[in-house]
Formats: structure tokens, sequence, C-alpha cells
């Protein structure tokens, strides 16, 4: 998907710069003007000889075998696509992969890329999937969680409302696993994990819970998801994306600093294992 998104910025580029509106460059090439901004809005991908003639007309020839590069790339499917994901998620996943930085709020329940398999599962178990079709998306989530351990990882941050971790409380048999999980992610480098307590009261995302990702410059602006019971979707208004950022910002300052929140982590560790000593 990225590859596409930055094909179509690069194809809208050399029409501003050749000063041609898309009616113009579509009448140029006997092309609609919707067609031309299928591929500058990274839907569709032009033919080569289609691409070609783009850059002939816009005067930029030169950019070809650069743009012809980035056009194969973007046909080539990502890992993701083998498991067969629904597409609104199977979209998020490919903008995931491609993302330097995301900034990600929970409300009920632990982050997708901090959770265990059983936790994975059992979140699953509550939808009206078949067991092949849990069996590929738990798959599909714990091969995402190697961004944040790859050559290149991830940079991450990670507000979590205390609410998710008692949420995990309620379930004995993956509690422990997954608080352990979540405390030693909480220490890679590349993350940084604070706990928003109950005690911080109201707050600004008590409707839901939201990531935003960004970018290596020149790829693409950020984007944002929102996920709701069983669906969820992306978002391109960068006015909302400012507003989810600045959400984010605020949430982040309100939350217990990561030493805390490691430490409240910890705690809830700790009662269970006593609990299971006693």
């Amino acid at each position: 998907m990225m590859r596409r998104r930055q094909l179509g910025l690069a194809l809208r580029e050399v029409r501003e710069q050749a000063d041609l509106t898309m009616d113009e460059l579509g009448a140029r090439l006997d092309l609609s003007r919707s067609t031309i901004g299928a591929f500058e809005e990274g839907r569709n991908l032009p033919s080569q000889p289609v691409l070609e003639a783009i850059l002939r007309e816009c005067g930029a020839p030169e950019k070809f075998d650069e743009l012809n590069e980035l056009r194969k790339d973007a046909k080539k499917p990502g890992w993701w696509s083998t498991y067969r994901l629904p597409d609104w998620l199977k979209k998020y996943v490919g903008y995931e992969d491609d993302a330097v930085t995301a900034k990600t709020f929970s409300l009920e329940v632990v982050p997708g890329l901090f959770q265990t398999e059983d936790y994975v599962r059992r979140l699953h178990s509550l939808h009206p999937l078949s067991e092949e079709e849990t069996e590929r998306r738990v798959a599909a989530r714990l091969q995402r969680q190697q961004r944040l351990t790859g050559p290149h990882p991830l940079t991450l941050g990670a507000v979590i409302s205390e609410g998710a971790l008692h949420r995990v409380l309620g379930e004995p048999d993956l509690a422990l696993a997954q608080l352990r999980q979540l405390a030693s992610r909480a220490q890679l480098p590349t993350v940084s994990l604070r706990v928003l307590p109950f005690s911080a009261g109201l707050h600004h995302s008590l409707t839901g819970s939201f990531t935003v990702l960004e970018f290596a410059p020149g790829v693409s602006a950020p984007l944002a998801y929102q996920e709701y019971a069983g669906y969820g979707h992306l978002v391109d208004d960068q006015d909302v994306i400012r507003e989810l950022s600045g959400k984010y910002d605020q949430l982040h300052d309100q939350a217990l600093d990561e030493s805390n929140s490691l430490e409240m982590i910890s705690g809830l560790i700790e009662r269970i294992e006593r609990r299971a000593d006693a």
C-alpha cells in the first residue's frame, strides 16, 4: 500500500511541477480525470506505457526508471496478503509495516503489538469467526509484532488505560504471561509504554482507541487508524489526524511515566504470583 501511495505522490508532484491540472493531463492522454486521480491517490497503478506517457507529458521522462521500479515494487504482494485478512485490516497492516513511528492509545485491550498468542486467540474467539480464520488472524498479529524487534524496529509510543490491565486480570489462565510480555516489551529501547491510571479521572479519549502512524520524510503524510468491535478504518484527513495526535500527547502527559507504569505492571505480576504460591 505504501509503495502505491509513494508513486501517487510522485506522480502528483511531477504533474503540478508541469503546471497541469488532472483534467488537462487526462485530456492529453485520453484518460478521465478520475483515472488520473486514482493513480495519484494510490488506488490504482498505471501500466508501464501509461507511466511513461504521463512522465513524457509532464516533461519528466528522466524519472521513468526510478518510478517504474517503484511501480514494480507496488505490484508485489506484502507478507500480509497470504493471511486473507479483511480489506480494512489488510490496508492497516500494510501501512503499519512501512511506518517509522506509531503512537497508540488503547482503552480496554492490550495493544496488538504487545499481545501474547493466547491473548490474541481469546480476543478473536469473541467474534463469529471460523477456526481457520481465527488462526490466520492470530498468525498475522504475531507476524506484525516483529516490527518491534526486527532490524529496523518501529518506534512505538503506547498509552494504555489501567482498565486494559484489569481486563487482563479477569482472565486468570493468560494474565501472568500477558503481563510479563507487556513488561518485557516496555523495556525495549524503541518502546515507550505509559499507563493511564483510573486516578487521572475523565480524559480525552473515553470514546475509543486509536493509532497514528508516521512515515519517513517524503514517503507519506501521517495516517490514523481507529478500531471498533470487529471492524476498523483508516483516516487520512490531516485535520483529524492532527486532532488525534494532540489527544495522544494529552493522554501521554496524563499517564504515569514509563518507570511508574512498569512498576504498576510489575505489581500486578507480583500479585498473581503471590496468589499462585498461596
